[in-house]
């Protein structure tokens, strides 16, 4: 990502929608295919987003916990001061989202909701059951989901299209922890697949560290995507009924993120020494036709 002088509001917004693209190419992608009056508001949103997961994955290996969780404590000061209509005025992210905020009132506990991820990351909570994965991927991906629905749809449907809108965040953020399983140990030392799911298949953390596919890992991860999945489908009714524009971006950005978990396969479920990603060819064949389902049991039945 380049490095541009920020003299005028045509320099920070090309800052704001160059560093969406740097750090999110699926995203970045979709909102394109967005009404193009949210499309800046959107990427705003989303280097919010990221400044607070950056703190939790990327900054404490740098500084350390303690360090960290000042710095993610900061960060919800200086929310607290951004929605008060008192953004930090030295600082383009902070003033940007709060002339988001003032135009299109952004819904204030997802915001916090994702700071509270980030505390569940720094101050090493486990992940031990399939209720905990839900929980936190829903602090993490469900509140992103919440936060967007401004730029959506129409105030009196936020309510009505939330629980959708969190299914996909959820779906989407599951997804993430699947194609970063051997990132997430080797880089971090966490490990968000429920321990009650590495017991049952006999799949160690030794093993993941080790990036040794062990016998009943594909398993493992199937049942992690089958939960992503289901919220998928679950997200699919909201995302029907928003405005043409709407539902056609976050269709599209809903079919390239679950397509991961089919690049997954691909690799014969070597998410530990590789990484599973799109391409740009297949990407743009998505938005044509979903193929997602028969991809999946052409990839399923191959691998048995």
């Amino acid at each position: 990502m380049s490095t541009l002088s920020l003299e005028t509001r045509a320099d920070e917004d090309q800052w704001i929608w160059e560093s969406f693209r740097y750090h999110s190419r699926t995203f970045s992608l979709a909102a394109y295919l967005l009404p193009r009056s949210v499309q800046m508001s959107v990427a705003t949103l989303y280097l919010y987003c990221r400044r607070v997961d950056s703190i939790a994955d990327q900054r404490v290996l740098e500084v350390g916990r303690e360090r960290a969780l000042q710095e993610v404590k900061q960060v919800r000061d200086r929310l607290d001061e951004t929605l008060a209509g008192h953004p930090p005025s030295n600082t383009v992210l902070w003033r940007r989202l709060a002339e988001v905020h003032e135009q299109s009132s952004l819904p204030r506990g997802p915001m916090y909701e994702l700071i509270e991820g980030a505390l569940w990351d720094l101050e090493g909570r486990p992940v031990v059951t399939e209720t905990d994965l839900v929980e936190y991927s829903n602090l993490v991906g469900g509140s992103v989901g919440a936060m967007m629905l401004p730029f959506l749809a129409a105030p009196n449907r936020h309510d009505d299209l939330e629980p959708a809108a969190r299914k996909l965040g959820i779906a989407m953020q599951i997804t993430n922890i699947v194609r970063d399983v051997g990132e997430d140990i080797d880089e971090l030392d966490r490990v968000y697949l429920p321990e009650h799911w590495l017991d049952t298949c006999d799949v160690s953390p030794g093993a993941l560290r080790a990036a040794r596919v062990a016998e009943g890992y594909p398993e493992l991860l199937e049942a992690a995507m089958a939960l992503a999945e289901q919220r998928y489908e679950e997200s699919f009714e909201g995302v029907a009924v928003l405005p043409f524009r709407s539902r056609y971006g976050i269709r599209a950005a809903a079919r390239m993120y679950r397509e991961i978990m089919n690049e997954v396969r691909a690799n014969a479920y070597d998410n530990l020494s590789q990484r599973a990603y799109v391409s740009l060819r297949r990407k743009l064949s998505l938005l044509v036709y979903d193929g997602y389902e028969r991809r999946k049991h052409r990839l399923t039945s191959d691998a048995h």
